[in-house]
């Protein structure tokens, strides 16, 4: 394995469980189910109840007085917060939710620190199964609360005590046309288990245990899927194109089982979505990022009307290189060797200042990330690719996995990363059920880490090479976060589309979907290779989320938005940012916006951002004219 500065540099779990036999588990388990046995002997025949008697309502108690906090509302209302305490039920539900959470989110953990480990395997499959035994007892009141008249459920969810929980409750009955009989989604959830959870296990245990093997000066190393994808930063162009072969090679040798795997999550997406009565495979994402499929669709168009900045920019990257062709494997080459490398400490540092200077507060959040271990980044085999942030409850803390490499590109996903990391902290008040963000706002946070860190390091930076250096990484990172996302986007809709119409796909139908959706953003600046075919097989987003990728494009372009209000009032700005952060999913993503001035449902605003990547594009072609 190569080595890293980062070496050394994992997390420590303990503040949730010290270990897979810690007894606390398995009592928190207990506890939970108990409770969940209890919530539904208690509170079922209740909703069972409210929902066979809404046509007889109003009714009213004549022995009781009035509750002062509902002077005013109508009889109908007064009644129903009479008999029914649906804060009651709230409060009993997360008390459930958190004690049932605590044991999956460290299984998915230890999973993600070490996938070679059977025994890993073996307790994220014991924590799936015990969760669904968990939820088995609570799915009914969903179900009902979906079930219920219109204005019974306002009734019920407008008295003052319930306003934390406003949004949650109205967002739960948006998926009423779309939810099922209880025993439907009981069997669902529990066959899930050995279905789509169990394939998306598979996924990772296959694609983090590839070993890739590269030939380096005429010795063969081995290397993780992170380092093999770090190559194709190198300056040397005979290593980036070993390490693009190796890649491909290991794609290939696992490409029957991949397929296999990748059919299995769409024809199941498929089957849930018939089910379920969406009429798009991309439906059930929108709704739960209280997005419309015509704004995700506005937000694709205007991307792909950007194209021709993609094609620009790779065209004055081929003539900095001096290349004759600029092939897929250079896309992330350095254009100067003065490029700087950063070790972890250096990194860390960079992050930190700018984070502070951004706000003292955020500042602090971001040092108990290293200080108090919540941060895995060395590289290691059988962890996990990439990179996340996992918020686990709102009682503990985030963790962050990152693989740190030494380059620049690191240093912005550390940024990235704790930007999820102080989103999520800030919105542990507003609870469990609402702290997660729609995803598409869920990378608004990190993708402004990562311009903080970015305006930083420019501002320091006085060679004007390596500023050119620096600013060409941002706007790969920025084509990376918009128009690549956009193009996996594509990509997905056109399997998706396919499955339905001809059934299961061949490796090589996957293959040529995959081009045809990356080749009008490279157009006929970036040759694409044979190769380059298979790089659809290690993707996680297709198996783990299905449509997330969108969400990233929306990020980018209302971070450039935003930052660029920032540097105008940075003083009325960033109190409307954090207010922002802390609300988590408590509003929708308009209310949200409208905090930091922000509309957008008008058409025109994805183009603002997408000018502002032109506009950096701009910079660079000034800045290679005096340089190159």
């Amino acid at each position: 394995m190569a080595k890293s500065s980062a070496d050394g540099i994992r997390w420590d779990l303990g503040d949730l469980y010290s270990s897979i036999s810690d007894p606390k588990i398995e009592a928190d388990l207990k506890m939970a189910k108990e409770k969940a046995r209890l919530f539904e002997s208690r509170y079922k025949p209740a909703f069972q109840e409210l929902l066979r008697n809404m046509s007889s309502f109003p009714r009213k108690r004549e022995s009781r007085d009035v509750d002062p906090r509902f002077r005013g509302n109508d009889e109908k209302k007064i009644a129903l917060v009479d008999v029914f305490d649906l804060e009651e039920v709230l409060r009993a539900y997360i008390d459930i939710v958190e004690l049932s959470t605590r044991p999956s989110v460290y299984a998915s953990l230890l999973f993600s620190s070490d996938t070679k480990k059977p025994e890993h395997g073996a307790f994220i499959q014991k924590m799936r199964t015990r969760a669904t035994e968990i939820r088995a007892h609570c799915l009914f009141w969903e179900i009902i609360w979906s079930r219920l008249d219109p204005s019974v459920a306002d009734a019920l969810s407008k008295c003052q005590a319930l306003q934390p929980y406003e949004h949650y409750l109205k967002k739960l009955r948006s998926f009423a046309p779309h939810v099922l009989e209880e025993g439907e989604e009981k069997a669902i959830d529990i066959k899930e288990n050995t279905g789509s959870r169990a394939f998306s296990r598979l996924f990772d245990e296959v694609v983090n245990n590839i070993t890739f093997r590269v030939n380096v000066n005429g010795k063969i190393e081995e290397k993780t899927e992170s380092e093999a994808l770090a190559l194709l930063h190198s300056s040397d162009r005979a290593l980036r194109r070993e390490g693009h072969r190796s890649l491909t090679e290991g794609f290939k040798e696992n490409a029957r089982i991949l397929t296999y795997i990748f059919n299995m999550i769409l024809e199941d997406h498929r089957a849930s979505a018939k089910l379920r009565k969406y009429d798009h495979p991309m439906a059930g994402r929108n709704l739960d990022n209280e997005i419309t499929l015509a704004a995700v669709e506005n937000l694709i168009r205007s991307a792909k009307s950007a194209y021709p900045t993609v094609e620009r920019y790779y065209r004055l990257k081929r003539k900095i290189l001096q290349l004759d062709k600029l092939y897929d494997y250079d896309r992330y080459a350095p254009i100067s060797e003065r490029d700087p490398h950063c070790e972890y400490q250096r990194g860390r540092e960079i992050v930190r200042t700018a984070y502070h200077q951004f706000h003292p507060d955020v500042g602090r959040i971001i040092d108990q990330f290293f200080t108090k271990k919540w941060i895995d980044a060395e590289l290691r085999p059988g962890k996990h690719g990439g990179a996340f942030s996992c918020e686990t409850l709102p009682s503990l803390h985030p963790y962050i996995l990152t693989n740190y490499a030494d380059r620049v590109r690191d240093v912005m996903t550390l940024a990235h990363e704790l930007g999820h990391g102080v989103h999520q902290y800030l919105a542990r008040p507003v609870g469990v059920l609402e702290s997660h963000a729609p995803l598409t706002l869920a990378e608004c946070a990190s993708v402004f880490g990562e311009m903080l860190v970015f305006d930083k390091w420019m501002e320091q930076e006085k060679d004007e090479e390596v500023k050119l250096a620096l600013l060409s990484s941002k706007i790969e990172d920025c084509f990376a976060t918009v128009f690549r996302q956009i193009v996996m986007t594509d990509f997905e809709l056109k399997i998706h589309f396919a499955v339905a119409e001809n059934g299961e796909l061949t490796t090589e139908k996957f293959c040529d979907l995959w081009m045809e959706a990356n080749r009008p953003m490279h157009g006929a600046a970036v040759t694409l290779t044979e190769e380059y075919r298979y790089w659809w097989i290690y993707i996680p987003h297709f198996i783990h989320t299905p449509f997330y990728c969108y969400a990233y494009a929306f990020a980018q372009l209302l971070v450039l938005a935003l930052y660029e209000k920032y540097k105008l009032d940075r003083d009325r700005f960033v109190p409307g940012y954090t207010k922002l952060l802390s609300l988590g999913g408590s509003r929708t993503p308009e209310e949200l916006c409208r905090l930091v001035g922000i509309d957008i449902s008008d058409p025109e605003f994805w183009n603002l951002g997408l000018s502002l990547v032109s506009k950096m594009v701009d910079q660079a072609e000034q800045l290679a004219a005096k340089h190159v």
